[in-house]
């Protein structure tokens, strides 16, 4: 590297390490996969009819905040 400037290699691995992340952006599941997910997520609701999901994260924000 000369005058502060990186090489054109590696602007090349940056770009596609940015790529590699991307991958699983617009990935769905299967049919099989969705179905359980959804089935579990309702039996989930049925089991626990006063989840929060709100009330859940704010927990959560403050338990990382008391460091536990």
């Amino acid at each position: 590297m000369k005058g502060g400037q990186m090489s054109k290699k590696k602007n090349k691995t940056k770009e596609n390490h940015k790529n590699e992340n991307n991958f699983y952006e617009d990935l769905e599941p299967c049919g099989r996969d969705l179905a359980e997910m959804l089935q579990d997520e309702k039996a989930f609701m049925e089991e626990n009819p006063d989840y929060d999901p709100e009330d859940q994260w704010t927990q959560m924000q403050i338990d990382i905040a008391r460091g536990k």
